[in-house]
């Protein structure tokens, strides 16, 4: 009776220690591919690419946790890290990475982390990662993971929440300057039911651009389910591309699924505006897929995109999220088609 009386005194002093605590969790995703990408460029003019390759797609690893601190307030962290899956590139690279403070007040943050700007356009695109993508049609400083990242994420008010980051410097940016900058962004997100809305923000200094001028980004849309049917759209406004004064864009999209059991049908088209005349440098690009979901965590798909350069761009149907392993450029007014069949798995 002694050692029972003792085991529940015992129980009852090492459970709620146990509830403080959570975590540490691990977590993954395991993206592949096989696709085969074609430029429609010239053997002879040496800029041909037209190949078949295994291609290991945003593929990470990851751990997470938290431990309540009491008073309501909870200290988190993440840590991500890319993993390549077929082998012929660095077997781990940064991801996500970050220590979290929350309460009721909301979450500050602070590591590296992607921008609320890019955190929008993840959620308006049904092709995130796969061929079709709507990154392939970026330009300059636009979907960032950046060093150096503290923010403030709002609490969830009825579906609607907010984020606020600024990078302190953000040596090494997205287009490869060296040299010191700094950058800032901000969202506005409402998803309650069928509904979601969004806005996305983006200033990136000219240490960052490689130019004179700060490029900003401004990115809108939205996305509606009708039952098994969703669409959604959005459009983005691009000033001084790359801080050069007066290149400016837009890009906008618009994407419609249908889910048949364990089966969703999909289809996106996006076209990017030329940033001057003189540059010529307008895209288009469609891509069509088809989803079988074989589990809630194992998903196999195929799809076929289509990118249609004018003269003076060399977009393509694959890049954004995809694995960059042996990948070709498209070739101005050419079309730089894939076809890609893959598998998710996520744990």
């Amino acid at each position: 009776m002694k050692k029972l009386i003792a085991a529940a005194v015992a129980a009852a002093v090492i459970a709620p220690a146990m509830a403080i605590a959570s975590g540490p969790t691990l977590y993954g995703q395991i993206h592949t591919s096989v696709d085969n990408k074609d430029n429609n460029g010239s053997s002879s003019a040496g800029n041909k690419y037209d190949e078949w390759s295994l291609n290991s797609n945003s593929s990470r690893i990851g751990v997470k946790g938290s431990e309540d601190l009491g008073n309501g307030m909870k200290v988190g962290y993440l840590i991500e890290w890319g993993v390549d899956m077929d082998g012929d590139g660095s077997s781990l690279t940064e991801r996500n990475r970050a220590i979290t403070l929350s309460g009721d007040w909301g979450t500050a943050l602070a590591g590296k982390w992607d921008t609320p700007y890019k955190s929008v356009g993840r959620k308006l695109d049904l092709f995130g990662d796969r061929i079709g993508d709507t990154r392939n049609l970026n330009v300059g400083a636009m979907d960032a993971r950046a060093n150096n990242v503290i923010a403030y994420v709002t609490p969830n008010m009825n579906g609607f929440s907010s984020t606020i980051a600024y990078v302190i410097s953000h040596p090494g940016g997205p287009d490869g300057a060296t040299d010191d900058s700094d950058a800032w962004s901000f969202n506005a997100i409402y998803n309650n039911g069928p509904m979601l809305l969004a806005l996305g923000y983006s200033d990136y200094s000219e240490g960052i651009t490689g130019g004179t001028e700060n490029q900003k980004n401004l990115k809108i849309g939205g996305s509606y389910k009708f039952g098994d049917f969703k669409v959604l759209a959005s459009y983005a406004d691009i000033s001084d591309v790359s801080g050069v004064n007066g290149d400016d864009t837009d890009i906008w999209s618009l994407g419609a699924s249908y889910t048949m059991g364990n089966n969703v049908i999909k289809f996106q088209y996006a076209d990017r505006d030329e940033t001057s005349s003189a540059n010529d440098d307008g895209a288009d690009m469609w891509v069509i897929g088809l989803d079988h979901k074989m589990s809630k965590r194992t998903t196999v798909y195929a799809a076929y995109a289509s990118t249609d350069n004018d003269t003076g761009s060399t977009s393509t149907s694959w890049g954004g999220g995809h694995d960059s392993e042996g990948r070709g450029l498209g070739i101005g007014d050419e079309k730089a088609n894939a076809f890609s069949v893959g598998i998710i798995h996520k744990f």
